[in-house]
């Protein structure tokens, strides 16, 4: 009851918050009346405000409550990213449609090479993924993506179509828990010229992320190359007290 609960307040409240119902700088409903709307413990509301504060949503503020201190962004052309989401979901969350084609879809072994750029151990079985993501049918993102095949037992092309990640919740099981990433520019190959519209850029932005369940293991190691007038990323970070 406690997890459930948890991720449907916090799922409610960032959805009131992205609709407008609480705006920027206004206070959340206080946790008392949360805690008797969702019939829940204290506790159970307080992880989901810090989930939305971790997430840039919100900021508890001692003695007064919760402020809202989001705000829509303005510049509709970039696809902004937020945390560990499906595409379909950062798409909704962007206002543009969103389709996914699979390029490559290929069983393979982990080797020492590939070990150190993916960081999976030699000899794990790996489902390797590309796919070219289209924005208002568009294609403007190319993902190559390493799975841990035990991960994604049982996947097709085509649920990989829709969501591995939905995929791995849904019919594996599997909790994701944590991702890592890194971001950089990188020189446009010639493959992210076939398979992108990107006329005539000469540097993609590109994310590397390791990604983890809830037991710590990894599960996939993906890298992600975006058009550069289309990408945004968001973080939210806290100045530790000295």
């Amino acid at each position: 009851m406690g997890h459930v609960a948890y991720d449907r307040i916090y799922r409610d409240l960032k959805q009131a918050i992205e609709n407008g119902i609480y705006g920027y700088e206004e206070l959340l409903p206080s946790q008392s009346r949360l805690v008797k709307h969702y019939q829940c413990a204290h506790n159970t509301v307080r992880k989901a405000i810090a989930r939305l504060a971790n997430q840039g949503y919100c900021l508890p503020i001692h003695g007064k409550g919760v402020r809202v201190i989001w705000r829509p962004d303005t510049d509709r052309e970039a696809f902004a990213l937020g945390g560990i989401e499906t595409f379909a979901e950062t798409a909704r969350r962007n206002g543009v449609t969103a389709r996914t084609q699979v390029m490559q879809f290929d069983h393979i072994v982990c080797d020492e090479q590939l070990s150190r750029i993916t960081g999976f151990e030699p000899g794990t079985n790996i489902l390797h993924i590309e796919r070219v993501r289209l924005l208002d049918e568009r294609p403007l993102i190319r993902d190559k993506s390493y799975f841990r095949e035990s991960a994604v037992e049982g996947i097709t092309p085509e649920q990989a179509e829709r969501s591995v990640y939905a995929y791995v919740e849904d019919v594996v099981g599997l909790r994701i828990s944590t991702s890592k990433r890194t971001i950089s520019m990188e020189p446009a190959t010639e493959t992210d010229r076939q398979w992108l519209d990107i006329e005539d850029c000469l540097y993609l932005a590109k994310i590397a992320h390791s990604t983890y369940d809830s037991d710590a293991t990894l599960f996939e190691y993906a890298e992600s190359r975006y058009h550069p007038a289309y990408f945004r990323f968001h973080d939210t970070v806290t100045r530790k007290m000295r």
